[in-house]
């Protein structure tokens, strides 16, 4: 762990972290949060709606947040946006303690996507510019480990605060942590020392106008295909219970010792060697989970933390390859892009294997993952050896 102890000792990381932790831990914890709060008022259906409301709003506005970031003091942008934030939230809670018909908590979840500050890829553009070259690996890699840890444990944390104070409280508290990690991001020293970049070379499409960023896009893409298919053959493969969480817990938990373990080291080979391999292995590991038998959920559960074992490096090597294929004055946009694509591709991953499976069968859902994993590969491999090296 001598890495980690190192990048910790970087003036003003081990604050930015800890803002980053409270940050994404309560994005997770929104999900679970909300839905229960809605359901009990309107029903499945419509908490359903109100989450794809949010869900578009954030992904379609995230891009054009990015690029103000980038473009201003990404300091300034977090603040002036964490203001909107702050009052959309009053709305939403408002909404929901006035028992506010649907269209009107619609509109609040709308506005509260519009102004979600950008602290993730603000601070991902961020790595480059604070920790020295040889350390952005360890950096990304404690990133992804921690984004990874908080997808884990936001649903868990929120589960527990609905077990002990009503639903709408719980949505207010998730809201509390959200907007304390926002502002602790926005007041960092480390992000006020940011120079702005030179304003040139900035056209329409931004980061989109350089190939490879394009092509790590649809690599993100097709990697978040898969994780919503993972995520829909859990459920198949518990049959519609709760171990389907299980599942998923050991995936996440998988990635994360592996994300870590990658991070602590110098591998061999290339950046895209590392991601053609890890492919490879995934689709692999995906297909032989395909063929075991669903009812034995002991193999299941082992095979969800083998893929994550396999595939945990792969978020690390693209945050690096990502930052290192834009130009300073549009990381953040870029990151952002990221992140709207990821929403992308996980829906068209749980819509597409929701059509493969059935209970106790998620062996197509797997097949599709597997599939997915190889075409990553085949791109990495072929397409990516002039663009990626």
């Amino acid at each position: 762990m001598r890495r980690y102890r190192e990048l910790l000792r970087i003036p003003g990381v081990g604050k930015l972290i800890a803002a980053v932790l409270l940050s994404r831990v309560s994005t997770s914890m929104l999900n679970l949060a909300l839905l229960v709060a809605v359901t009990q008022r309107h029903g499945y259906a419509n908490a359903g709606l109100l989450l794809m409301v949010y869900a578009v709003v954030n992904s379609i506005a995230g891009p054009m947040r990015g690029r103000q970031a980038d473009r201003t003091a990404p300091h300034r942008v977090l603040l002036w946006l964490l203001a909107g934030h702050t009052v959309a939230w009053v709305g939403l809670l408002a909404g929901l303690f006035a028992d506010a018909p649907v269209a009107v908590l619609c509109v609040a979840g709308a506005a509260l996507g519009m102004t979600v500050p950008p602290a993730g890829p603000v601070v991902r553009g961020l790595w480059p510019t604070i920790v020295p070259a040889e350390r952005l690996p360890t950096a990304y890699a404690f990133d992804a480990a921690v984004n990874t840890t908080t997808f884990l444990a936001g649903p868990m944390i929120a589960g527990g605060l609905l077990l002990v104070m009503p639903t709408t409280a719980t949505v207010a508290v998730t809201g509390v942590v959200k907007l304390t990690g926002d502002l602790l991001i926005a007041l960092a020293p480390a992000l006020r020392r940011r120079k702005d970049p030179s304003p040139a070379r900035r056209g329409f499409f931004g980061p989109l106008a350089h190939g490879r960023l394009r092509l790590l896009l649809g690599m993100i893409v097709l990697d978040t295909f898969t994780f919503g298919c993972l995520e829909v053959a859990a459920v198949a493969a518990a049959s519609g219970t709760g171990t389907a969480g299980v599942f998923t817990s050991a995936l996440a938990l998988g990635a994360v010792v592996s994300g870590i373990s990658y991070g602590a080291r110098t591998w061999p080979g290339s950046p895209r060697a590392q991601l053609v391999a890890l492919h490879a292995g995934s689709a692999v590991v995906l297909a032989m989970a395909g063929l075991a038998d669903a009812a034995l959920l002991v193999l299941v559960a082992a095979t969800y933390t083998l893929y994550g074992l396999v595939n945990g490096p792969v978020e690390t090597l693209q945050q690096m390859l990502v930052g290192d294929v834009t130009p300073e004055g549009q990381r953040i946009e870029a990151f952002a892009w990221v992140f709207s694509i990821m929403w992308a591709g996980f829906g068209i991953g749980t819509t597409v294997a929701g059509r493969l499976v059935s209970d106790g069968q998620p062996g197509g859902a797997l097949y599709a993952a597997a599939v997915a994993q190889v075409v990553v590969a085949v791109v990495a491999l072929r397409v990516g050896r002039r663009r990626l090296d």
